[in-house]
């Protein structure tokens, strides 16, 4: 071989070697590009409302990481970068958005999804094939849960960063049952309807409750499904008063369609108990439905710094920089995000199986409570010691808790329509 040859060869070598030695520091501690959290959520479409909350409050615990500095990996202060998709709430766009978080920013971790339980049911299944971290956040279905505990193996790398379903259930009919035992409400014939947004959100935060009022001799007498965003009610509500149920359990993601059932329930003096799931806790519902939001029982009031002390740093925060009122969303996303670095700084790696293995030890007090999870199907605890879930009532426009006793802050007004 020539020199000129050997000159050439020689330089092309050292020129691999830089690349593999770059790909292998980036790989092992991943200081070159800073810790890569990716994030999907609704950032357009009904839910959207709900998504940018959840960005801005993932914003802020990420800069209150970066202002400690950062995380330590391998030995060295890392900061951490977030990066967030907008799926519009759709699962095939939170499968895209998720597949470019992996192949075109190399995320480390991915939060997927924020929201909805219908795109992580897409979502989660990208877990295996990718084999990195995957945390949801206000993902509720049971459906998840159980497809986890029918094959841990392959959700390895997939967690449920909130609590199932049948604990929405649980909520509706405890407190209805001790409004019952209490003498404060007499429904005539145990008969309960139920209106909700046709999503695996929709159906399976009210199957639960659906089967606990079954077993104690409730009829179900309408159940009615609309599309998310839905705003025309008076079909189902024609429906429902001919059937006349002594309670009414309403579920929407979107803000839209619970502010339009409250004041379409007002017009055509429905007489049932009305207890809403999830869209109360948006501020807007409040002030959007007005005089028809007023004795609204609902779930789950998580949220109220008001009432809780512990969350009103996260509200003035969001003040100061969103010039916006805080809400369960904003603290969902704060915990959520907080629960990814926790398992970060404890596995002091970006290494998906320290990071996998410290997450499912993980047991920290955040805003919305302890969260830990169920081993049996990664999913996070709910009750006492965890995370709670109470029922709130609007009284003179205000959230008030009512239910458990043990942490209620108001005594329940009787419903003035309920006859």
């Amino acid at each position: 071989m020539s020199s000129k040859k050997f000159f050439g060869f020689m330089v092309a070598l050292c020129l691999i070697g830089s690349v593999i030695l770059s790909g292998c520091s980036k790989g092992a501690g991943g200081s070159a590009d800073g810790i890569k959290i990716g994030v999907t959520g609704p950032l357009t479409g009904p839910t959207a409302n709900s998504g940018i909350a959840l960005k801005q409050g993932m914003e802020i615990a990420v800069e209150e990481w970066n202002e400690k500095g950062g995380i330590e990996i391998d030995g060295e202060k890392t900061k951490v970068k977030m990066f967030y998709e907008d799926n519009q709430g759709k699962p095939a766009q939170g499968v895209s958005a998720a597949e470019k978080l992996f192949n075109n920013e190399n995320v480390d971790f991915l939060i997927g999804d924020a929201f909805s339980s219908s795109v992580t049911m897409a979502v989660m299944d990208l877990a295996s094939q990718y084999e990195k971290p995957i945390l949801s956040g206000e993902a509720v279905s049971g459906a998840i849960s159980e497809k986890v505990e029918k094959d841990p193996d392959k959700y390895k790398y997939y967690w449920k960063g909130n609590f199932s379903s049948d604990a929405y259930g649980k909520t509706v009919y405890e407190t209805i049952k001790s409004l019952i035992d209490s003498g404060e409400f007499k429904p005539k014939d145990k008969t309960i309807a139920f209106v909700i947004e046709d999503t695996d959100y929709g159906r399976s935060n009210v199957a639960s409750a659906e089967e606990l009022f079954k077993k104690d001799g409730w009829k179900v007498v309408a159940f009615e499904t609309v599309e998310v965003g839905y705003t025309d009610f008076y079909p189902q509500l024609t429906k429902m008063k001919s059937v006349k149920p002594d309670v009414l359990v309403s579920c929407f993601t979107a803000v839209s369609s619970g502010v339009a059932l409250a004041k379409q329930f007002n017009e055509t003096k429905m007489t049932a108990l009305h207890y809403g799931i999830y869209y109360p806790l948006r501020p807007e519902f409040a002030e959007e439905a007005q005089g028809a939001a007023d004795g609204l029982l609902w779930t789950p009031l998580f949220f109220d710094p008001e009432l809780r002390e512990n969350q009103k740093d996260l509200a003035a925060k969001v003040k100061e920089k969103y010039n916006v009122d805080a809400t369960g969303d904003h603290a969902s996303g704060y915990d959520v995000m907080k629960l990814a670095l926790s398992s970060i700084e404890n596995a002091k790696s970006l290494d998906a199986n320290k990071i996998v293995e410290e997450l499912s030890k993980i047991k920290i007090d955040a805003l919305l409570g302890t969260y830990a999870f169920e081993q049996k199907n990664h999913t996070v605890r709910a009750g006492e010691g965890f995370i709670s879930v109470p029922t709130a009532q609007i009284q003179n426009g205000k959230n008030a808790i009512v239910w458990p006793e043990s942490i209620a802050t108001s005594k329940y007004q009787p419903q003035s329509w309920v006859k």
